[in-house]
């Protein structure tokens, strides 16, 4: 089969979710999307690819690209998502250090978080990320890290493939849970 995805407002993170859906299942070896540009579907009036009808690279191409970046098995929500996504921005970094940031997407009895992390002005080799979950939330999933805990405060610890970060660069984990999730700014440490 072939995937295409109408363009809208959440294209990127549906290519985005079906990709690591794809890491995260060893039998899948790829996907397939029929044509190149928008304009090679037989689907052209609802701009379904990865690339505009110009052939210039989309959001969507963006995210793909990303996730497959990001590298290793993922464990993708099994409810979809059904609030738009908030993000908590945390103060930009002071010195060697690190911060995190935190994406979440919502419904009701659930949530998946996305947090990025940022190295500051020096590289980092590995880092550890606390989150505070709300009373009665858990913590059901990690993917891209290992967890310490599942309520209360659960710490989140770099994995081999993404404890190195550039002066300045970035990357992600995400982990799913019951309940409502994180309020709270992340905190970054490095070590």
């Amino acid at each position: 089969t072939e995937l295409d995805v109408e363009q809208g407002g959440n294209q990127a993170t549906i290519y985005s979710t079906v990709t690591k859906a794809c890491l995260a299942v060893s039998r899948c070896t790829g996907i397939t999307v029929w044509g190149i540009r928008d304009s090679d579907s037989w689907r052209t009036g609802a701009n379904p690819l990865l690339f505009d009808n110009s052939g210039n690279k989309k959001t969507a191409y963006t995210a793909v690209l990303n996730a497959l970046n990001a590298g290793g098995t993922t464990n993708p929500p099994t409810t979809p998502p059904v609030t738009p996504p908030t993000s908590s921005p945390t103060p930009p970094p002071s010195g060697s250090g690190c911060t995190a940031a935190v994406s979440l997407n919502s419904w009701n009895g659930g949530y998946v978080a996305t947090v990025k992390v940022t190295a500051g002005s020096s590289a980092v080799n590995g880092w550890t990320v606390s989150v505070t979950l709300p009373s009665g939330s858990a913590l059901t999933g990690a993917w891209s890290a290992t967890n310490t805990g599942t309520t209360g405060t659960v710490s989140f610890r770099n994995v081999d493939y993404n404890g190195r970060i550039a002066a300045g660069g970035s990357t992600e984990f995400g982990f799913q849970g019951t309940g409502t999730g994180p309020g709270a700014t992340p905190t970054c440490r490095v070590g």
